[in-house]
């Protein structure tokens, strides 16, 4: 009798520059479709994957992650991408495991700022909440692994450095740059260390389908009200960061698995 196949991790990101590097580690990769979306597949670091870029935002991310839960019964859901560096504490390149993972846009906008709150969900009588913790087995996996992970070098603005992988605080929302009122309200309310665009409605999705998940985000550049310029010149570094925490956390998955 043959043995069951193992299901897969599912590894998301917004963007085709977040998810490349970690493709090309991929062995045996194939690549397909699921309803107009490309996927790749194939081994990664001793652990069946499959990857695929959502697109940017709440809505891309909450979808492409719905239905690929759907098609391919995930064992868990890996987040990796970027954000803005919102606490002064994270530099470019460093990643942020989150351990809360927040709607900043989910409530009542007043004239004192956000008040937060529950909204009612798919399901009669079920409230879903405005923040999201990642699965407690994938959280400890990860901690467990930032000792033995050796990041590689970055140069910022003349500068190089080896950078941090740590825990902290993720919010996401459409908003890809917010004023300096929105950023001092959130800094009150939330405490955030990241802030971008998606993490936040797919873990929703990982909650409600009773997926495991958890996110990977590396800082770009400071949280501001116009980023353009600015992430164009950092994300690349950015997304590079993530995505090889994301390979080398991929084989811990691995050998988890094997004890």
């Amino acid at each position: 009798m043959s043995k069951p196949a193992v299901a897969p991790t599912l590894i998301l990101s917004a963007m085709p520059s977040e998810i490349r590097l970690i493709q090309a580690q991929i062995s045996g990769p194939k690549s397909g479709r699921l309803t107009g979306f490309p996927y790749v597949t194939g081994s990664l670091r001793g652990r069946r994957v499959v990857t695929a870029v959502t697109g940017v935002g709440v809505t891309n991310g909450a979808m492409v992650a719905a239905l690929f839960i759907q098609a391919f019964r995930p064992a868990e859901v890996l987040v990796s991408g970027t954000g803005s560096r919102f606490n002064p504490r994270i530099a470019t390149g460093d990643t942020v495991i989150s351990t809360k993972t927040i709607h900043h846009a989910a409530g009542n906008l007043t004239d004192r700022g956000m008040i937060y709150r529950k909204v009612r969900g798919p399901l009669a009588g079920q409230m879903t909440h405005w923040y999201y913790r990642p699965d407690r087995r994938l959280l400890k996996i990860a901690r467990a692994a930032v000792a033995g992970y050796a990041a590689e070098p970055v140069t910022v603005d003349g500068g190089t450095y080896v950078p941090r992988v740590l825990t902290g605080v993720v919010t996401a929302s459409d908003m890809f740059g917010v004023s300096d009122a929105k950023i001092a309200d959130m800094r009150k309310k939330l405490k955030p260390d990241i802030m971008e665009m998606e993490s936040a409605a797919i873990a929703q999705v990982c909650t409600q389908l009773g997926v495991p998940h958890i996110v990977f985000r590396a800082g770009s550049n400071r949280t501001q009200s116009n980023p353009g310029s600015a992430y164009r010149l950092l994300g690349q570094k950015a997304a590079a960061a993530a995505a090889r925490w994301t390979v080398y956390f991929t084989g811990c998955l691995a050998a988890a698995a094997k004890q």
